[in-house]
């Protein structure tokens, strides 16, 4: 699986830094080059744990809301747009078209949870691509009852769920 954000990329190019050092370390003449790149890849790995944090941050809900209202803020105080990043397009798995009658919580819990191994996606990835926290995905996935509805719907429609609402016939 491809990883999904640069703190992901930079996190196997250390591990694989980290796998060709091991490797140097098995040979006698190298040894003193080994023990440099251990202690190199103890200062990076210390680098970038705090930047994968920050990472996982900004795709929480909260700190893509806050980074919407500056966006807005910057383009209301200068009158120029203000580019945004482009939003990745991922292809909901194909449902079929007469739908499943959902129940419970835990039955809608378990079409999402279809959907995003559709899309082959863990929960995180699910989980930023729908602008909810990976908890809600693990909560919405194991049925809980007592969940936000507008954050139900977004994971629906980031799964290719569409939910609809009739009367029942008496």
């Amino acid at each position: 699986m491809k990883p999904a954000t640069d703190s992901q990329r930079l996190l196997k190019a250390l591990n694989e830094q980290d796998q060709a050092f091991r490797k140097l370390a098995t040979n006698p003449a190298i040894g003193s080059v080994s023990k440099v790149g251990r202690e190199l890849s103890a200062i990076l790995a210390e680098v970038v744990s705090p930047i994968q944090k920050v990472g996982e941050r900004l795709h929480t809900p909260e700190y893509r809301r806050a980074i919407d209202i500056a966006r807005q803020l910057s383009e209301a105080s200068t009158g120029l747009p203000v580019s945004r990043p482009p939003t990745p397009r991922i292809e909901a798995p194909r449902m079929p078209p007469s739908g499943e009658r959902i129940r419970s919580v835990a039955e809608l819990g378990a079409l999402v949870r279809r959907a995003r191994k559709a899309m082959k996606m863990n929960q995180s990835e699910f989980a930023a691509h729908a602008g909810v926290g990976r908890r809600f995905v693990s909560e919405l996935e194991g049925g809980k009852a007592s969940l936000e509805f507008d954050r139900v719907m977004a994971c629906a429609q980031a799964a290719g769920i569409d939910l609809t609402a009739r009367l029942r016939s008496r």
